[in-house]
């Protein structure tokens, strides 16, 4: 079986965690690297989260340090006042912690190249057979595109969790990756490369609930028992922050992004939009526009965007990697 060539581009929190370690432990998958972002936490948080993950598995997958905030959005007063992220307000609504506490401190260090150089040279030297699956902020990868625009060619695919149709996160109509810097998302969504958008009407269904956690505990694997760690830590967040379908539910927004990769069926509901982003700095910062009703007729439909997805479908191919840890 010819593995599919990745790169991970990741703000590692609580779902980065588990979409790490699915994709280092699933036999389709080749990582080529992981790269950091600010995100969900601080640069220097997000890539000593992955560090651990990486260690923990025992893998040798490199991890480059990318950028330490967004493009733009971050210089107007006011307009990101909590950036970089550490913490939470409400400790209730908690969905990740400053530091993956499960795991040990990590003793490996990141690479010494920053994550945007690394993206150009690996890209440029590439067939173009690699995908990219950025799981947190695009900036790194717009960084890499304006560093170097003939990366465009060389891309494969870009799987990307992020955005929203119905309804968003962080705001009432931003999700929270995009949110972070909706001009970097512009450039990655209007590059020209092939993209597949998975955002939170997908991303809702691919929960794990409180049943099968106690399925991953009694699998009793390295892998297994940090994702039930994991899910039930954004089981016990989201039942304050925004109650799923179901209350033992909890999301594990960018496994699904990664399943993606591996299988694509774990999606439903496909459509080709043309999808831009609101960067004003109004009410709307950071939300995805995604033009269902073709409105715009002269737009290139830059997006296969998955408005749904196969929960069962997913959970299983979760549990499939799962099992292959290391005790």
């Amino acid at each position: 079986m010819d593995k599919k060539k990745v790169i991970l581009d990741v703000d590692t929190g609580s779902d980065d965690a588990v979409a790490i370690m699915t994709a280092l432990l699933s036999p389709e998958l080749e990582v080529l690297g992981i790269c950091t972002v600010n995100g969900n936490r601080c640069i220097e948080m997000t890539t000593e989260n992955t560090l651990r993950v990486v260690e923990y598995l025992g893998n040798d997958v490199p991890v480059f340090k990318g950028c330490h905030l967004p493009l733009v959005s971050s210089l107007t007063p006011g307009r990101r006042p909590h950036m970089p992220f550490t913490g939470q307000e409400d400790p209730e609504e908690n969905v990740h912690s400053d530091y993956l506490d499960y795991l040990p401190a990590a003793t490996i260090q990141p690479q010494r190249q920053n994550a945007v150089s690394w993206l150009v040279d690996t890209l440029m030297a590439s067939d173009g057979d690699i995908t990219l699956i950025p799981v947190g902020p695009l900036t790194n990868i717009a960084a890499a595109i304006r560093i170097q625009p003939e990366i465009v060619e060389k891309i494969k695919e870009i799987v990307i969790m992020g955005g929203a149709y119905e309804y968003g996160n962080i705001t009432p109509a931003a999700e929270f990756n995009i949110w972070i810097d909706p001009e970097a998302a512009k450039i990655v969504l209007d590059c020209g490369a092939k993209i597949t958008l998975v955002p939170l009407d997908a991303t809702h269904r691919a929960c794990i609930s409180l049943g099968e956690c106690d399925q991953l505990d009694a699998m009793n694997t390295r892998a297994s028992k940090a994702t039930s760690e994991f899910a039930r830590y954004r089981i016990k967040g989201y039942r304050v922050f925004q109650p799923m379908e179901q209350d033992d539910w909890g999301p594990i927004h960018d496994a699904l992004a990664v399943a993606a990769v591996i299988d694509p069926t774990v999606l439903k509901d496909v459509r080709q939009l043309y999808v831009d982003v609101d960067f004003s700095g109004g009410f709307a910062d950071g939300m995805t526009i995604c033009d269902v009703n073709t409105r715009d007729k002269k737009a290139r439909k830059n997006c296969a965007v998955a408005l749904n997805a196969d929960r069962e479908k997913f959970v299983s191919l979760v549990m499939r990697a799962m099992e292959r840890s290391p005790k």
